[in-house]
């Protein structure tokens, strides 16, 4: 990709009109970047993302732009129409001669489709299509267009330009109620062997994403920030032990990365640890997350949370089967770009793919991550199982009686 473009002229404000139940951040402002992904065709506008709480634990979200042949843009994954978001998109808008014509809400997830609504009153000319199961929870509203009246929901290939293909993920109920349902639109251009997901797979770079700030990262490089503070004070992951013969070891060396002004080390240490983080909420060692990092950076795979949480085990659950459907159906592309919602643009092709997917086709299945970091995401699921948010096959609904 280019270099990332952001505004001149400030706008950056946007409050959050409902504040979910982990507390969104940035709640008040964020920041938009755009990146030429391939010239002429394809750009990326991303803004920051995470978990507020004092935890400062944050990635990237993506919104791609998609010039198409038969004319006009194409918008996946609407994201926050800032002042700066809008007039980057009028920007291309202007230079290319084109507008926004289709807007594809890909994921029934409510950190992306809290966007749309307001997205698409800001480009009034677009036709908008969202993927399948869209709902309001814990009351049911009956919404099925993610709150933006005009949208149609995406359900066969004639919605799309002849020249996009599209595979929809579409699984049972997952949990907490028969009406919450996880779905996502998988948009692929075969002329430009681009593949673009929501939250399928991700792709970790050793870099640090573009709206990341290195204050964010400085301060997760520090060993008093408050979520390490937290862990320790708690004595959860081991923090505790592992803080205490850090700071032993570091005090007989008299070097401390984040002190002594080293950079790039504390740079490089608060991306691992804010990334892994993210990802995993507990890795085997948060204070020193290389291995973990270097285990599942710098290739495709199925985010943590989404495999543990939504995806489940493999073969012993139906949400598996329709997943192994799914992303067979995706494998068959001749894809050589992949381009997700989160984390890093990559080129991968359907051996990548495959590979990422391959715990859900097997018939006797083993998870794909190292066991000592998806060790509290699997404590979490067992918990969930237990009291009934998450559903088995034995306590799943029917989705005939699903909304």
């Amino acid at each position: 990709g280019g270099r990332a473009v952001t505004g001149r002229g400030g706008g950056r404000t946007y409050v959050l009109g409902v504040v979910p139940f982990f507390l969104a951040t940035p709640f008040f402002a964020r920041a938009t970047f755009r990146t030429e992904i391939i010239k002429g065709r394809v750009w990326g506008f991303e803004q920051k993302q995470g978990i507020g709480l004092g935890l400062n634990t944050s990635v990237n979200t993506r919104m791609t732009i998609l010039r198409l042949r038969c004319g006009g843009l194409l918008v996946y994954n609407p994201i926050a129409p800032t002042k700066e978001c809008r007039n980057l998109v009028r920007e291309l808008e202007e230079e290319l001669g084109e507008l926004v014509q289709l807007i594809v809400l890909p994921t029934t997830l409510y950190e992306h489709k809290q966007f749309l609504k307001p997205f698409s009153k800001a480009f009034p000319q677009a036709r908008v299509l969202v993927s399948p199961g869209q709902y309001t929870w814990p009351i049911n509203l009956g919404s099925r267009n993610a709150g933006c009246a005009k949208a149609e929901l995406l359900s066969d290939q004639l919605q799309l330009p002849d020249e996009i293909e599209c595979a929809v993920l579409d699984l049972p109920p997952i949990g907490l109620s028969q009406i919450v349902r996880f779905s996502e639109a998988a948009l692929f251009h075969p002329e430009l062997k681009v593949l673009m997901v929501c939250d399928a797979v991700i792709s970790v770079g050793k870099k640090p994403v573009v709206p990341i700030s290195r204050r964010d990262l400085e301060e997760w490089a520090d060993d008093r920030n408050t979520a390490i503070t937290g862990l320790r004070l708690l004595g959860l992951f081991g923090v505790r032990e592992r803080w205490n013969d850090l700071r032993a070891a570091r005090s007989l060396k008299q070097q401390d990365p984040a002190e002594r002004g080293a950079e790039k080390c504390a740079m490089s240490l608060g991306w691992q640890r804010m990334a892994m983080t993210s990802l995993y909420f507990g890795q085997a060692d948060v204070l020193r997350p290389s291995k973990s990092f270097e285990q599942l950076s710098s290739r495709l795979v199925v985010p943590p949370v989404l495999g543990t949480l939504v995806y489940g085990p493999g073969k012993t659950d139906e949400v598996a089967a329709v997943v192994e459907k799914w992303s067979g159906k995706v494998a068959e592309w001749k894809f050589s770009t992949v381009i997700p919602s989160h984390f890093d643009v990559v080129s991968a092709t359907s051996r990548d793919w495959k590979s990422a997917f391959e715990v859900w086709t097997q018939e006797s299945p083993s998870w794909t991550y190292p066991k000592d970091d998806i060790k509290c995401l699997l404590q979490v699921r067992d918990f969930l199982l237990r009291i009934g948010v998450i559903f088995d096959k034995t306590t799943r609904p029917n989705r005939s009686t699903t909304l």
